[in-house]
């Protein structure tokens, strides 16, 4: 595993699914944190920035075969997981809450008392998969932890008490007001929107893993998203602790594609995302793709990114 850290110089914006209309809306959600894909597509960029290969002569095929080998063909999956992204702040990592942890409805506080799910199997339970999560609280409803953000050490520590963060913990929202342009940079009338950025907190870095060696040099800029929003990374010195452990269930640290595999083996999960985005190499949009969020429990290990709990 290589892991890298990643500061970006302003905000960052990852734009949703939704199309915008004139007349209709004026505003877009925001993906945050970015895809795993998108941070996967801006390793492959600097990895042909950095070794003078022209975007021409790798979507024609004339590329280094150990260029190509690292970062795949154009047009082709990557070759490599991304792990993450995950946030650092501090110096203290954490990871997406499973979704088959609780904890007691109420307002959110900075520690919170978890209750883990566990997997029960019963003849009175029938649906496609055999795994089913049972937890239950002293005395209020309970609500899942997917979607927010524990500590790594809390993720196999045994504590009934630990700390729960969100993501406006790691980052400030700032609404950008813009204008549209045509082809000839002209401004279009009337063509005005708003985006939410996101602005990194002082303290707060974002940090990633490939199970892969990448030919990148061990500091440099990355450019994400087709925002072109960039930053500086630089690869840490050293394997990270080790994340894994003991269970009979399996959290993901990142998106995860909804194919068949997934769904036969989902535990829990949260509200499915759909992405497409921009296909560089046909020069058109990618098909749509449903994605279980970070923290998706399965009862498998699918790829790197899982980590047994």
């Amino acid at each position: 595993m290589n892991w890298y850290e990643f500061k970006p110089v302003d905000t960052l914006y990852f734009k949703g699914a939704e199309p915008m209309n004139l007349g209709e809306n004026h505003t877009a959600s925001h993906l945050f944190p970015p895809p795993a894909q998108t941070l996967s597509g801006a390793l492959r960029t600097a990895v042909l920035l950095q070794n003078d290969v022209s975007f021409e002569s790798y979507a024609r095929g004339e590329t280094p075969v150990e260029i190509s080998n690292a970062i795949g063909k154009a047009g082709k999956t990557a070759p490599f997981n991304l792990i993450g992204p995950l946030f650092m702040m501090d110096k203290d990592i954490y990871l997406p809450a499973p979704y088959s942890w609780f904890m007691e409805k109420k307002s959110m506080e900075d520690k919170v008392d978890v209750i883990k799910g566990k997997p029960i199997q019963s003849p009175l339970l029938k649906a496609e998969t055999s795994e089913f999560i049972w937890a239950k609280g002293e005395t209020k409803e309970l609500v899942s932890l997917g979607g927010s953000w524990i500590k790594k050490e809390d993720i196999h520590s045994g504590k009934s008490c630990i700390e729960v963060r969100k993501n406006e913990d790691f980052v400030k929202n700032e609404p950008r007001t813009g204008i549209a342009l045509d082809k000839s940079r002209r401004v279009r009338e009337g063509h005005l929107y708003s985006f939410n950025h996101a602005r990194f907190k002082e303290n707060v870095s974002m940090i990633f893993g490939t199970d892969n060696d990448l030919p990148l040099d061990d500091r440099g800029v990355l450019k994400i998203g087709a925002e072109q929003r960039f930053g500086w990374y630089r690869k840490l010195s050293g394997d990270m602790p080790e994340i894994g452990g003991k269970g009979d269930l399996h959290v993901s640290l990142s998106l995860l594609e909804g194919t068949d595999k997934v769904n036969q083996a989902i535990v829990a999960t949260g509200k499915i995302l759909y992405i497409g985005g921009w296909d560089m190499h046909k020069g058109f949009h990618k098909p749509m793709k449903g994605f279980f969020p970070a923290g998706t429990v399965c009862s498998k290990k699918i790829n790197s990114s899982f980590i047994t709990i």
